[in-house]
C-alpha cells in the first residue's frame, strides 16, 4: 500500500472518531488505534470506508473495553 492511500484512510477514520492515535514509520508500518462507543454502517459511504480500511490493513483487532470499542489496525507500505 502506498503512504498516500494510508493518509486518505486515516483522514476518513478521523471523521468517525476524535480519539485516534497513530504510530508511523515503525519498520514501514503504521499502527492506528481508535476508541469508539460503537461502529454503525448506516450509509453506503460508511460501509465502503470500513471495508476499504479493513482490506488495506495487514492486521486488525476489535476489543470491548469499558463501554467502548478499541479498534487496532496495522498497515504496511512500500
Amino acid at each position: 500500500m502506498r503512504r498516500t492511500n494510508f493518509i486518505r484512510i486515516l483522514t476518513a477514520i478521523k471523521l468517525i472518531s476524535n480519539n485516534v492515535s497513530v504510530i508511523e514509520n515503525f519498520n514501514k508500518k503504521a499502527l492506528v488505534t481508535v476508541r469508539v462507543p460503537e461502529i454503525i454502517g448506516d450509509s453506503p459511504k460508511q460501509l465502503r470506508t470500513l471495508r476499504k480500511a479493513l482490506s488495506y490493513c495487514s492486521y486488525f483487532s476489535i476489543k470491548a473495553e469499558e463501554g467502548e470499542l478499541l479498534v487496532t489496525l496495522e498497515f504496511n507500505w512500500e
